[in-house]
């Protein structure tokens, strides 16, 4: 279970937050690997909308 718990945290890809410029982990903003909101301010959702990948 450890293993699970830092993959999340590291996350496949980084991403940027379009709204307040946060770069994070993949894995920090999801619970279930279909919906992304931004860990900061989580006001900003969706990869490609208000998120990017760098």
């Amino acid at each position: 279970m450890a293993g699970l718990q830092q993959q999340r945290a590291r996350g496949r890809d980084m991403l940027e937050c379009r709204g307040c410029g946060a770069v994070f982990p993949e894995g920090r903003a999801t619970n279930d690997g279909w919906t992304y909101v931004c860990p900061e301010c989580e006001q900003v959702e969706g990869i490609g909308e208000g998120l990017r990948r760098l």
